[in-house]
């Protein structure tokens, strides 16, 4: 399995270093335009979001090109070293994932590193400088706050890949030797559908929420404040702001028995029933 996680990361290490290239240069190019004189806290101010919404092109950039590649070892003659290999279908689904996970952390700790690298070199740099930009920084985001905002990314990352890989790999045995690729989507949004329905009738019928920083069990009506900008994803209510998180009980639950599923589902398909 090592070594199959190390042969699915030498197959995209040249797309995804290019693209994180590309990042740096737009970056970098950006950075040299406002170099003036006292610019640290404005270029921070104004360059932060601009880095956020590159990073997210490039890991949706990432991202896509990860799944199109799980299409074409599907559907095309590649995919048939592939799962020859002496490995289990979990295996092979799990060393993919792993891989994933990998390059979408190369790329955000990239990024970010390449920030601060940009405001040290093209800005007067000084110990008040320091300060003002920990406090921009720590305005928008606490320790916890990106804690909790990792787990609930890599919850999502993993919980969509999965349903995708699923949903292609179900397509494939369904519509056998059909290489129409567009069926696996219409399973995805199908399945997306009724998955996220349940969610949303579970949160309601079962409406009881663990706050993560209390670890205490909280009922919706005593939430509601502490929970009127939040980011949900996996069943985790992420107050931006205050920097708490929420996770309905059931909800949280639901997702991982659904994600569990979903990786055995998808790793009996792969070694039992993909037609070669």
């Amino acid at each position: 399995m090592l070594k199959y996680m190390k042969y699915e990361i030498r197959g995209t290490y040249k797309f995804i270093l290019g693209i994180l290239a590309l990042v740096f240069i737009l970056l970098a190019g950006m950075y040299a335009s406002s170099n003036q004189e006292g610019s640290l806290f404005h270029s921070v101010q104004i360059f932060m979001p601009i880095g956020v919404m590159l990073l997210f092109g490039a890991a949706l950039i990432a991202f896509l090109y990860i799944v199109g590649s799980f299409r074409k070892e599907l559907y095309e003659d590649s995919g048939y070293l592939t799962f020859t290999l002496p490995l289990t279908g979990n295996q092979i689904l799990g060393s993919k994932l792993i891989a994933a996970l990998f390059w979408f952390m190369v790329l955000g700790i990239g990024v970010v590193l390449f920030n601060f690298l940009m405001v040290m070199i093209f800005s007067p740099f000084h110990i008040d400088h320091i300060s003002k930009l920990f406090s921009a920084i720590s305005k928008v985001l606490s320790i916890k706050a990106c804690i909790y905002m990792t787990l609930s990314m890599v919850f999502s990352v993993v919980s969509v890949l999965l349903l995708i890989y699923f949903s292609m790999a179900l397509s494939k045995v369904t519509f056998r030797h059909k290489k129409i690729g567009g069926l696996w989507f219409v399973v995805f949004i199908i399945l997306s559908g009724v998955f996220g329905y349940i969610d949303a009738e579970i949160s309601q019928w079962i409406p009881y929420y663990l706050d993560l920083s209390t670890f205490h069990v909280e009922t919706p009506a005593s939430y509601h404040d502490l929970l009127q900008m939040h980011y949900h994803s996996a069943g985790l209510h992420f107050n931006a702001i205050a920097g708490s998180a929420a996770t309905n009980i059931a909800s949280f639950v639901y997702h991982l028995a659904l994600m569990i599923a979903l990786f055995l589902g998808t790793g009996y398909l792969i070694e039992k029933k993909i037609d070669l």
